[in-house]
């Protein structure tokens, strides 16, 4: 018995996974075994029939993305964005009332949430100086835990962590827990990516998004990247049809030579609209600190978050209230938008300024 075996729990070992009509027959010249409309619908220019159920995992997709992330394709899952994948390795691997996660807040959400929706313990390991893990007690409290989920860079935070750091963690927990890096943000850190690691540490699974940089937040596209035995794992617990034909078209299309140039310039934009916002936050009395941020966003501090949220949404600019994170007192989190969005901000943060 491997060591991913011995962690994952025996109904979901013992689990024949649903038997779909494209799980069965991948190719065919005539369709009649899914019940399926044999007449199509009008679709929109460049994207396929959508009366026919798609591919379990669409081969056309795992290969672009294979080759923009510099992975072989059987390592890779599609799914609903990273939130899926979340649920997935919380259901795959997690025993209700038994088993239990770690995660390092401030952080995202959803770590949390998925694990106490599936009745799993969640620990908070919180980050310590310059938003950094707490590496002795993570890997002491790993003992216990299936799952480990570091977000890198982090949200809301918008920082990198410490490479050594989880690379300490992947070792002290090799062979007994899954440790999960979020990288939801990394084109905007391209070079701190964790995926190198990936041959030396079967333990390491990645979760990528098309979401924030490739701008397909709509699409819902995501993907979990891992050794072929936990990413057959996976397989089993995922729904028949995760991902519609039409996403598939869309983010092909978003992974193509054309797409990933696309994909860059937005990055390098947003990467100078970065500087006007940060140089713009710096001009008011009441922004009491501005966290160094490699992402699309900004963690600030003010004296009256909940006073300063409710004067920008009355002048309908809405951010994020991050104020009831650990550590985050009076905190607000302001994505990167284009410089008209950053030019009405302002104005309503000189608003709210003269006001006081």
């Amino acid at each position: 018995m491997t060591w991913l075996a011995e962690i994952t729990p025996k109904h979901i070992q013992n689990l024949v996974p649903y038997s779909s009509a494209k799980r069965e027959a991948s190719s065919g010249e005539v369709w009649l075994n899914a019940n399926e409309n044999p007449f199509a619908c009008e679709t929109p220019a460049g994207l396929s029939s959508m009366n026919r159920y798609p591919e379990f995992q669409p081969a056309e997709l795992l290969t672009a993305y294979a080759r923009y992330a510099g992975v072989k394709p059987e390592t890779l899952l599609a799914t609903r964005g990273i939130d899926e994948g979340i649920d997935l390795l919380t259901r795959s691997f997690c025993e209700k009332d038994k088993d239990q996660i770690i995660y390092c807040p401030p952080t995202y959400g959803m770590y949390k949430i998925s694990a106490e929706t599936n009745g799993v313990e969640a620990i908070p390991v919180p980050l310590i100086k310059d938003w950094q893990l707490d590496v002795p007690t993570i890997i002491e409290t790993a003992s216990s835990s299936k799952l480990i989920y570091l977000c890198s860079p982090n949200n809301p935070t918008g920082h990198v962590l410490d490479y050594e750091d989880m690379i300490q963690i992947l070792m002290a927990t090799l062979g007994k827990s899954l440790v999960i890096v979020d990288e939801a943000y990394i084109e905007f850190k391209a070079e701190t990516s964790a995926s190198k690691l990936l041959d030396e540490y079967p333990n390491l699974v990645i979760l990528r998004t098309l979401s924030k940089a490739f701008g397909l937040a709509g699409l819902r596209c995501g993907f979990v990247i891992a050794n072929r035995e936990i990413i057959t794992t996976l397989q089993k617990v995922s729904a028949p049809y995760p991902i519609p034909g039409p996403v598939v078209d869309l983010a092909c299309k978003a992974l193509s030579s054309s797409g990933i140039d696309g994909m860059t310039r937005d990055v390098e934009n947003i990467w100078k609209n970065r500087q006007i916002l940060n140089d713009m936050l710096k001009e008011f009395s009441f922004v009491t600190s501005i966290y160094p941020s490699v992402a699309n966003f900004f963690l600030f501090q003010v004296q009256d978050a909940q006073a300063l949220m409710e004067a920008l949404i009355n002048d309908g600019v809405v951010i994020r209230n991050q104020s009831s994170q650990i550590g985050l007192n009076n905190t607000l989190r302001v994505t990167v938008g284009t410089e008209l969005e950053i030019a009405k901000f302002y104005q309503s943060m000189k608003a709210y300024e003269a006001q006081l």
